[in-house]
């Protein structure tokens, strides 16, 4: 569809909202595996809404405990480096 194909080239630039959004869509297809790769690689940039995204997917069991820690130290690290100056 065309929506995602936006969501595909606003990703690639770095666009973590798209990249959420990319994730929701495809775990919405039932594509569990690549879901929990766009929520990781989104939460890394510091998308909160991403990060409860994996915590959701952990507790199904469609993550595993290394991939909710990976993104919650990947979201840490990218929220300190905002607030830096």
């Amino acid at each position: 569809p065309r929506g995602i194909h936006h969501y595909q080239q606003a990703a690639m630039k770095g666009h973590e909202p798209s990249r959420c959004n990319l994730g929701a869509a495809e775990y919405g297809n039932g594509n569990r595996r690549l879901a929990v790769q766009h929520f990781m690689i989104s939460a890394k940039m510091g998308h909160e809404r991403t990060l409860n995204h994996i915590k959701v997917m952990f507790k199904e069991g469609d993550a595993t405990k290394e991939q909710y820690a990976e993104a919650l130290l990947g979201y840490r690290d990218a929220a300190e480096e905002m607030k830096s100056p």
